[in-house]
């Protein structure tokens, strides 16, 4: 039966009471859509006519941008209740856009409807779902159209200049991409250091300075991962330097090339550890064989990440540097 209670009720959660907290005014969601042909389509935009003649309005009832769906793996317990948990994993993501799309005549109506369906057209490759947030961040999630702009022609889903849809979406990778991407440089200038670097699009990061130890096998740095979900970063390594090795001290995991490799002066190692690339490239030839046996790329964990760069022969031109782009459960974040 429901729970009864009134609108002037409020649970107690044992946190203390904010009385001089203040509603902070905040932007509505503005969402998108990036066709594979290069069309980026405002799907939350003016129907009134008064801008344009034609335009798409989101309505009511989106589903599917929220948290992903997780498979549970376990083992049944024999002559006992339950099961023994194994593993879990986020499957692909299915998303409903109800849409409706409306035009001050039959003309504009029409090639507002054909532009969004040459965008959504699979055959051409998958597009970009967009959701940027009142604080200008946004974040995207690359998918396929599936369904829903099929059309229905009954009287409450269509008009003569307009008609409403419910696409479906489905995204292969059910994580948020950020658009404010992280970059962490550290490039040694004759015994001094530069600024530890991140996307000036981004707020929240304060510049430090690292000294020359990040270059022995003391050298520690931080890098944040500010979600709840691992990252897979991107390293650029810039010569001259010999017998590199990059460690997340934090997860204990590590990768280095072989003690006699070297990367020359001029010439950029590229290490690319996200999921489907999993490369090696030395001056973009491939570099798998000078990695040793025991080498993993890593992830950085969600949070604060402890790193170790360790290397020999480095000069006043060696640059190390770390790129990533964060991932999020949903939309709005976490």
């Amino acid at each position: 039966m429901p729970i009864p209670a009134t609108y002037n009720d409020r649970p107690d959660i044992g946190q203390p009471d904010d009385a001089a907290y203040t509603p902070v005014s905040w932007p509505r969601t503005f969402l998108a859509w990036s066709g594979s042909n290069g069309d980026i389509i405002p799907l939350t935009g003016d129907i009134t006519g008064r801008n344009t003649p034609a335009g798409i309005a989101l309505t009511k009832g989106p589903a599917g941008l929220g948290m992903p769906t997780f498979d549970l793996k376990a083992d049944q317990l024999p002559n006992l209740p339950g099961g023994l948990f194994r593993s879990n994993r986020a499957t692909t993501r299915d998303i409903t856009i109800p849409l409706i799309i409306r035009g001050v005549d039959r003309v504009s109506f029409t090639r507002m409807h054909n532009r969004l369906l040459r965008a959504l057209n699979p055959e051409a490759g998958p597009g970009w779902i967009t959701a940027t947030e009142g604080d200008g961040i946004a974040r995207h999630l690359e998918c396929y159209y599936v369904s829903g702009a099929e059309g229905s022609e009954t009287e409450e889903n269509a008009g003569f200049n307009w008609i409403k849809l419910a696409l479906v979406l489905r995204a292969m990778d059910p994580y948020w991409y950020s658009s404010a991407e992280r970059q962490y440089d550290w490039h040694l200038d004759t015994g001094t250091a530069v600024p530890f670097l991140s996307s000036a699009t981004y707020p929240g990061f304060f510049p430090m300075r690292i000294s020359s130890a990040s270059f022995n096998s003391g050298g520690l740095v931080d890098a944040p991962n500010d979600s709840s979900v691992e990252a897979w970063p991107v390293w650029t390594v810039t010569g001259p330097l010999t017998g590199l090795a990059l460690e997340n001290v934090t997860t204990g995991q590590s990768f280095r090339l072989r003690d006699n490799v070297s990367v020359p002066a001029g010439k950029a190692l590229v290490i690319d550890t996200r999921p489907g690339i999993k490369s090696v490239q030395l001056d973009g030839a491939n570099a798998w064989p000078q990695m040793t046996t025991d080498s993993a790329l890593w992830p950085l964990r969600p949070g604060k990440n402890r790193l170790r760069v360790t290397a020999s022969g480095v000069g006043p031109t060696t640059l190390i540097r770390l790129h990533h782009v964060p991932r999020y459960l949903s939309y709005i974040g976490g």
